[in-house]
């Protein structure tokens, strides 16, 4: 049972997280992966389960959908959501019942969602929409590639700098910089899984905040990544470094919004390399 504190979080995500972050992924999707009309569907890290309700309505008569993701609050408002719209079409599974019911024939369609996760996640996510995969079937996949947050980053050394901790965190903090893979490493990862005719789809994702407090305090900053990137600076200079944070984004930004931009990736590949195809992985921009 989630706690009350995961489930005020799991309607933050469905609130603020799902339109805000998850919308921008599922347009690159729909602009690149023609959605069956018929078949299975598998969604890996499903959130809230917004995709999910609309693919299970659009095939509701013709296929069904199964939703599955970590977070058990999460789930529980899928289940809800799935209750109200009386879909029979759509199955929901823990991450513990996804392992223990692969379907023989796999899927025509697995799509997974590591754009919030750590980024070791992706690997084994992939290795997973592989094995789930059936012959002829697509996987498709979101991530965030290296260059993303380098407004924030920008600021960050400063503020480490204001703190007199630049110099002794220059390592750490260049980690960070490094932290979200490049496309030759998605790619990598990707014929690691045993995937082939890999395309990389990207796309320069652009969000705004009116101010520092609310940059720092948003649903989507402090729920996701703050506490990832705040993780090299020591407990004593915790709260020096955001109040410089916040500081130098109002003092920067003048009167206009402080933005901060990713890097968004759709990763698609098939289970099984094209008659002829070379696996050049292209790359396109959205």
């Amino acid at each position: 049972m989630p706690s009350p504190d995961e489930r005020t979080r799991a309607f933050l995500y469905d609130l603020t997280i799902a339109p805000l972050w998850c919308e921008c992924f599922n347009q690159m999707l729909g602009e690149t992966v023609p959605m069956p009309e018929s078949g299975r569907i598998l969604l890996v890290e499903c959130g809230t389960g917004g995709l999910a309700i609309e693919l299970a309505h659009r095939l509701r008569d013709t296929g069904t959908v199964t939703a599955s993701d970590s977070d058990p609050a999460r789930l529980q408002i899928v289940r809800d959501k799935c209750q109200v719209a009386k879909l029979d079409n759509l199955r929901i599974l823990d991450n513990r019942q996804l392992a223990a019911d692969p379907i023989a024939e796999g899927y025509d369609l697995v799509v997974g969602d590591a754009s919030l996760l750590p980024t070791e996640a992706l690997p084994p996510m992939l290795t997973l929409m592989r094995e789930r995969v059936g012959d002829g079937g697509q996987v498709a996949a979101y991530a965030l590639l290296r260059g993303s947050f380098d407004e924030f980053f920008s600021i960050f050394w400063e503020a480490l700098y204001e703190c007199d901790l630049a110099e002794d965190l220059a390592v750490p903090l260049e980690t960070l910089l490094r932290t979200h893979p490049t496309p030759g490493d998605i790619r990598a990862q990707a014929a690691g899984a045993g995937l082939h005719n890999v395309v990389l789809t990207t796309s320069k994702e652009t969000f705004p905040f009116d101010s520092g407090h609310a940059f720092l305090e948003s649903p989507l900053i402090a729920g996701y990544w703050l506490d990832r990137w705040l993780s090299i600076v020591p407990r004593a200079y915790l709260n020096p470094v955001r109040d410089s944070l916040r500081d130098i984004i109002d003092r920067d930004r003048g009167t206009y919004p402080f933005e901060v931009s990713i890097k968004a990736a759709l990763l698609t590949a098939h289970a099984e390399p094209f008659p002829g195809a070379d696996d050049e992985d292209p790359e396109h921009d959205a």
